[in-house]
């Protein structure tokens, strides 16, 4: 029986007595591991995923909590545990008895059929992983390695909540509106708000926010740079590209140059259109700032295609977006998307949270909870899957995944309707959650999105927002405005496709440091290159939690490598004609096997060839954003 979480049973207190108790139990059974000295892969794997998994969940929940219900209670309490979490991943990842069982595994075992193959890839990278976990490294080389790991992991967190803080901290109110810098509402003021002043000081605010954090990426710059030495890596991120699906730090940077090349002339023609509107929006003799770009875009798009955001956000109310969702996920995949109410549905951490069943011919294959709406001061920004659990096909375990995200509040009558962005976004998420629940995979180590490289994570995402218009959602838009809609999807391309290459190029170059460098002076110089504004005060970094609080560092590259790849996917769908529904179908039962169901069982690489039949091209991507 599925076990899932007991969310009204997980409080600090219950935490605080049971998780001790689960690092000891989780301790001593690798302890007995270590002794038994396992010579096959039965002997091994389940035994360590059985004695890591409840004080694995244990931390997940917890996390979880700091992320989405953040409290002082909850900040302490992953304070104060997660040095032990670090020292025991590490204690294992460290294991010599365990690391020197899995070599000789490798070495004595015959790997047969599908099966035979995810067995191998998990030992094989169980392998990699500890030794970037440092199991060659002794004494003080040693000590010093775990001492870095655990400082790092402090010091992302205390980013993060910086970032949470200085969001909700700020507070700014002109003629009776309050205005918000939180992830939910910033976007679409800046896009709407006529008032110059207001996005100014909406802008700076955002831009300069959690100040704070700007000695500590300096110092996880350091840390990182001294682990990758301690490990024999040039720098940080020719570590972190070891563990990858990119071939090499060159073959990032010659994507990057790549799509510069591409990019260069439309943005500027784009921003040249842009500044054409400053006279008419801004005043006669008014030079456009960074805070009005989005609003001179949003101007420039309403001109161009002759529609608001405003005017297509009405026909995009929450309960329509998922109904559409679940509508495609069906005709694409095979399967339904039930929501459990009532007795059926299990406990949650807040009442907005929604729960669903994944089914196929009727039988439950996984289940996954929504969490929609922004808290500010209590849920992090942005939009993330997670999962509360992953096949196990021995333990009879089918997964159980997440869907965070952050929409505006529901209005007086208890409608929220969504910008297109936000629809995008639900998507995007949902992309995530169906790799990690249509995994044909039975072994948890390699199943869902375990061991998929982290520049292919993206891959099953990005390739769900491709349907926010199809016809066959059931979304109901007026086909004159979607006609607009779907005309203007590549409007300013080359500008949103130089924004990701700064930020990852930013990424890159930070990390590709062999000493200390001027982290801001960087971002300008990569910013000024590819023609993001910045403003004076401007402190983009200490809020890029993606690369210093988050698991992107020298690795936000990788949004862009996946969407190569996902817009190649979807080039299938395309020749064999869009409009052909039992093609399509075909198409995508072929993509649910592949790309989707094949988790981390083969290289991201090759899981693509076996749905392509080719590796994938960058023209594929720049041929679907009308730039080349």
């Amino acid at each position: 029986m599925q076990n899932f979480p007991d969310w009204n049973r997980f409080t600090p207190r219950f935490v605080e007595e049971r998780m001790p108790e689960l690092l000891a139990a989780a301790d001593k059974a690798v302890a007995e591991i270590e002794n038994l000295n396992p010579s096959s892969y039965d002997e091994l794997i389940p035994k360590l995923d059985d004695a890591t998994r409840e004080v694995g969940r244990m931390w997940g929940m917890l996390t979880h909590m700091t992320s989405v219900m953040n409290s002082e209670e909850w900040r302490k309490l992953e304070e104060k545990f997660q040095p032990g979490m670090i020292a025991f991943s590490l204690r294992t990842a460290q294991s010599e008895k365990i690391y020197s069982a899995a070599k000789k595994i490798l070495d004595s075992s015959v790997f047969e059929g599908e099966t035979g193959t995810t067995k191998k890839r998990i030992l094989n990278e169980m392998v990699k992983s500890a030794e970037h976990a440092g199991i060659a490294l002794k004494g003080e080389k040693r000590e010093r390695f775990n001492a870095i790991r655990a400082e790092l992991a402090k010091l992302a967190m205390d980013f993060s909540n910086a970032v949470l803080d200085a969001t909700n901290a700020f507070k700014y109110e002109k003629n009776g509106v309050n205005y918000t810098i939180d992830d939910a509402n910033y976007p679409q003021t800046m896009k709407e708000c006529a008032d110059r002043e207001v996005r100014e000081v909406l802008y700076r605010a955002r831009a300069s926010r959690a100040g704070d954090n700007t000695p500590r990426i300096t110092k996880i710059l350091a840390l990182k740079r001294e682990i990758a030495g301690l490990l024999g890596f040039d720098d940080y991120a020719a570590l972190s590209i070891d563990a990858k699906s990119a071939p090499s730090v060159k073959a990032v940077y010659d994507m990057f140059d790549e799509l510069d090349s591409a990019t260069v002339k439309i943005a500027e023609e784009e921003k040249k259109a842009l500044e054409s509107l400053a006279a008419e929006f801004l005043g006669e003799g008014v030079k456009a700032e960074p805070w009005d770009f989005a609003y001179l875009a949003e101007r420039l798009r309403e001109k161009k295609y002759s529609y608001s955001e405003e005017e297509l956000k009405k026909y995009f109310e929450v309960e329509d977006v998922f109904a559409g969702l679940f509508k495609i996920t069906k005709f694409l995949f095979g399967v339904d998307v039930v929501e459990l109410k009532g007795d059926d549905k299990p406990s949650v951490w807040h009442e907005d949270v929604r729960f669903f069943a994944l089914k196929e011919n009727g039988e439950d294959i996984a289940w996954f909870y929504a969490d929609p709406f922004v808290r500010n001061g209590l849920k992090r920004g942005g939009a993330w899957m997670n999962e509360f659990g992953n096949r196990n096909d021995r333990l009879g375990l089918k997964p159980v995944a997440l869907m965070a995200l952050n929409f505006p509040e529901r209005d007086k009558n208890g409608k929220c309707y969504l910008p297109f962005r936000e629809v995008e976004t639900v998507f995007h998420e949902f992309g995530h959650a169906l790799q990690c629940m249509l995994t044909r995979i039975g072994e948890e180590d390699a199943a869902g999105i375990n061991l998929v490289e982290w520049d292919a994570v993206e891959v099953a995402s990005q390739f769900m927002e491709n349907w926010c218009l199809d016809g066959r959602t059931g979304l109901v838009v007026p086909e004159d405005l979607k006609k607009r809609v779907l005309a203007a999807k590549n409007f300013r391309a080359a500008s949103f496709c130089r924004r990701q290459l700064a930020l990852g190029k930013t990424d890159m170059d930070l990390y590709t440091a062999k000493t200390e460098v001027d982290h801001d002076a960087v971002k300008r110089s990569v910013f000024t290159h590819f023609g993001m504004p910045l403003t004076d005060d401007d402190r983009f970094l200490c809020s890029f939690t993606h690369i210093f609080g988050g698991g992107y560092a020298a690795g936000y590259y990788s949004y862009k490598w996946s969407e190569i790849m996902s817009a190649d996917a979807y080039g299938a769908f395309e020749e064999v004609g869009l409009d052909n529904d039992e093609a399509v179908q075909a198409v995508g039962r072929r993509l649910r096997e592949t790309i989707y169901g094949l988790g981390g069982s083969k290289s991201a690489y090759e899981v693509f060839i076996e749905f392509r039949g080719r590796k994938s091209d960058v023209k594929a991507l720049l041929r679907q954003q009308g730039l080349g």
